[in-house]
């Protein structure tokens, strides 16, 4: 995303993910990555071994699938995970 780098794209997922009542948490283990609930708590599980740029997709992915329609979202980070949605949805 132009004038933002991965380190602050990734904050702003993350943040965004607070809004809906997600927490991300980083995990080793054979898998991608997505959302679920454990014990009434809101998750959203990411490989800790993919790169900043998967982590990124993989984040912007689960949030196109929950929605970002009642929060706000910087124009572009929502332009990321409607990207990411649009990818799901082929």
């Amino acid at each position: 995303m132009a004038g933002m780098d991965n380190e602050a794209l990734l904050e702003e997922l993350r943040e965004t993910c607070e809004h809906l009542g997600y927490k991300i948490r980083y995990e080793k283990g054979d898998f991608d990555g997505g959302h679920c609930i454990l014990k009434e708590e809101r998750l959203l599980i990411v490989n800790r071994r993919f790169t900043i740029e998967k982590k990124i997709t993989t984040v912007a992915r689960a949030l196109g699938e929950l929605g970002v329609d009642a929060v706000f979202v910087k124009p572009a980070v929502r332009a990321l995970i409607d990207k990411e949605r649009e990818k799901g949805e082929a």
